[in-house]
């Protein structure tokens, strides 16, 4: 079967003042089409340049990026930047929407940069806002919503273009504990229609809403656990507990 993602021995080494700093070191990581995989680790253990690897927002040092059959570890600029728009749907926890543009815009703006006609970007912005709960904000600014709406907001931005792959870079991590639930409840929704989904997150509820929980220490993946059911919040306490993360 053919993975949505996988990476071979990925490699990512930072300059500091001269001084090489490896974020990861010989990443191996599948994820089957339609899956729902958390990724937890300490601080600077290299969970978001994981994530920009596969998304195409950096490029590795060395070793082999795969996303849905495509390589894309060796792509220049432009064509990562049409894999952002085609392949890869992303959701940061600082919401990225443009200020100045109401709701409607920031979430066809994606679609219309792919080329989509119009008409089809708007009837899928008004698909996803009404399935997201906000349909009546779409003319609304940013600044005049909650950040629960933004993230909101930012999550049917993401899947406007339909991608193969949604990552997801702690998107609760501004969100007071009933708008992050709801925000994961969605993207269990989604994930049920099925949505592949690659989430980093340093809070163990929202690793729980995963089937699969890998765990990275020092730019490595060490372990993982396959989860029961959603918010087996006690399966992921125990493997963090296990590996003193």
């Amino acid at each position: 079967m053919e993975m949505a993602i996988e990476t071979r021995d990925l490699c990512k080494t930072y300059r500091t003042d001269g001084v090489a700093v490896e974020a990861l070191r010989g990443v191996d990581l599948r994820v089957a089409p339609k899956e729902f995989v958390a990724v937890m680790g300490p601080s600077g253990c290299g969970k978001s340049t994981l994530l920009h690897l596969l998304g195409g927002l950096d490029r590795p040092t060395a070793g082999v990026v795969t996303v849905v059959g495509r390589r894309i570890d060796a792509l220049d600029e432009s064509a990562r930047a049409v894999l952002r728009r085609e392949t890869v749907g992303f959701v940061f926890q600082a919401y990225n929407l443009i200020p100045n543009l109401t709701v409607a815009d920031n979430v066809d703006l994606p679609g219309l940069l792919a080329g989509r006609p119009p008409a089809e970007v708007a009837r899928r912005r008004e698909e996803l806002l009404a399935a997201l709960g906000i349909a009546a904000k779409v003319r609304a600014l940013p600044g005049d919503l909650s950040a629960g709406q933004r993230q909101r907001v930012a999550l049917a931005r993401a899947l406007v273009n339909r991608p193969a792959v949604l990552l997801a870079d702690e998107p609760t991590g501004n969100l007071d504990s009933r708008s992050g639930a709801e925000v994961m409840a969605l993207l269990r929704r989604f994930h049920a229609a099925g949505q592949t989904i690659l989430l980093v997150t340093h809070d163990p509820q929202v690793a729980s809403f995963a089937e699969r929980l890998i765990f990275m220490r020092d730019g490595q993946l060490v372990d993982e656990v396959e989860l029961a059911a959603p918010g087996d919040t006690a399966a992921v306490l125990s493997g963090l507990v296990q590996l003193e993360l």
